[in-house]
This record gives C-alpha cells, sequence and structure tokens, in this order.
C-alpha cells in the first residue's frame, strides 16, 4: 500500500482499503496496513464514521465501507448518463442473445462497469452464480484492461500512443489459466479489433466464461464507453458466436444514436 502524508490522503487510503477487504477491518488492521499510527487511524476512521463514508460493527470492532460512497456512485452515475439512456438497448440484448450484458468505461486505466443486465437464465444459488460470485457482478466493479473483452476493445479505439501507454502501465496480472500476460500480442491485437469492430475474451478473467464487445462512439466519433455480452461457455447462445456479433454490434450503434440524440455525450 502506497504511503500518505496529510490527513486527507490517508483517509482516501482508508477507503480504498476497505472497499477492497470484504468483512471490514479493525483499526489496528487499518493501522498495519497502511503504516499510519494508531492514534491518527482512530480519528480518521471516527470522522469518516460520522460522515457515513464507513461503518462500525460494534460486536466485532470491523470497519466497513458505508452508504455515502454509494449515494455519490449514483449522483456520478447519473452525471455519465449511461444507465438510463444504455437500458432499453441492454434489456433487448439480453433477451435476445440469452446471456447478460453490461457497458463499462475507461476509469484510471481499469475498465469500471457502470451498468448490467443478467441474462434471462441467470441463477442464483446461494451466495454465488453458478459459475462466478455474485459481488464481482456488481455495479462499480473494477477490472483489467487486458484480459476483458470491455477492456480490449476500449484500450483499442484510444489514440495509439495512448494505447500502447495504458497497456504498458498495467502489469498484465494472470487472473486465469487463459489469461494472456504478452504486452506485444496484446498491442498487436489492436488493429484486428478495430478493423473488425469487436472483441473476444475467453475465461481470461474467469475460467467459464466468455465474453464478446464492442465500442460505443460519441457525437465525435470517439469511443466513451464499450457493450458486452457475457455468459457461461456452455450457454447455447456462444453456438452461434457470428449472431452473438452482430447482436452486441448493433446494441452498440443503438446505443450511440441514443446518446448522440440525447446530447449527453
Amino acid at each position: 500500500m502506497p504511503t500518505a502524508t496529510n490527513s486527507l490522503e490517508r483517509a482516501l487510503l482508508v477507503l480504498d482499503l476497505l472497499s477492497q477487504t470484504p468483512g471490514g477491518l479493525r483499526n489496528a488492521e487499518i493501522s498495519r496496513r497502511l503504516s499510519i499510527p494508531k492514534s491518527s487511524c482512530s480519528w480518521i476512521t471516527a470522522r469518516l464514521s460520522q460522515r457515513g463514508y464507513i461503518g462500525r460493527d460494534e460486536e466485532t470492532g470491523r470497519y466497513t465501507v458505508g452508504l455515502t460512497p454509494v449515494a455519490l456512485a449514483h449522483a456520478a452515475l447519473r452525471e455519465i448518463g449511461y444507465p438510463s439512456i444504455a437500458e432499453p438497448a441492454l434489456y433487448k440484448l439480453a433477451s435476445q442473445a440469452g446471456v447478460s450484458t453490461a457497458i463499462g468505461i475507461l476509469e484510471r486505466g481499469r475498465v469500471l462497469i457502470v451498468d448490467r443486465v443478467e441474462g434471462p437464465d441467470f441463477v442464483i444459488r446461494g451466495e454465488t452464480t453458478d459459475y462466478r460470485a455474485w459481488h464481482d457482478r456488481d455495479i462499480g466493479r473494477e477490472l483489467p484492461v487486458h484480459s476483458t473483452a470491455l477492456g480490449k476493445v476500449l484500450v483499442a479505439w484510444q489514440p495509439r500512443e495512448q494505447a500502447i501507454e495504458l497497456i504498458h502501465n498495467d502489469p498484465l496480472a494472470r487472473v486465469s489459466r487463459n489469461t494472456k500476460i504478452s504486452k506485444t500480442e496484446l498491442i498487436g491485437q489492436l488493429d484486428r479489433i478495430r478493423k473488425q469492430g469487436y472483441a473476444k475474451a475467453d475465461g481470461e478473467v474467469y475460467p467459464r466464461t466468455r465474453a464478446i464487445a464492442a465500442p460505443i462512439f460519441d457525437s465525435n466519433m470517439d469511443v466513451r464507453a464499450a457493450v458486452s455480452l457475457n455468459g457461461r461457455i456452455e450457454d447455447a447462445a456462444w453456438e452461434e458466436p457470428d449472431d452473438l456479433v452482430d447482436l452486441v454490434k448493433t446494441a452498440a450503434r443503438d446505443i450511440s444514436k441514443r446518446m448522440w440524440s440525447s446530447r449527453r455525450i
């Protein structure tokens, strides 16, 4: 974890740490992980708790992310405009394809999921689906660019120098046995992705999932977001991959037109 020297930076580090730690942490654990004196850490957590940015379980003493960031996140999504404008197209796409759909944007070198619609056959079994954890499907989830169809599309339509910089700044972590971690190979894919108008990912984040994504263009023909289909490898929908490519491209064009007419981007 990076170090910080003032209260604001430390408070931000506390929020980042708790957002990445399901179940939360006690004050001593936060202090140790962030190298913040216990007294300073107590002062920060008390004030974050007062404003609802974090909460504290009285029985365990563990701090977790509070509800104030949820309100801020909803405000941010409202300003982005994608959910309200794109959801009709997402629901249509999920219904036609039979798998889940999502919209992602590029945020600080990562893919940020800003909306998603589950497919008609989506089933929850306990706390997990039959192929990935429920919390891994959350809106607001950040994903790597190199191993996701959304990420590959978003990088491919960046200016060449920026795309290469993004790839070189990405550690290209291997998150499944199918993850490709060659930066040279990924850079070599960019022209092909732009030419064909879509990108695929096959078990590169979760071994049993597959995805196809296409770019969403703004009125200046810049790519600000991407839309994807994603589901289990064994889903019947993948038996006709060309049909899915056509569906996701059509949805991307539809969302682009909705954005232009709304003048949101």
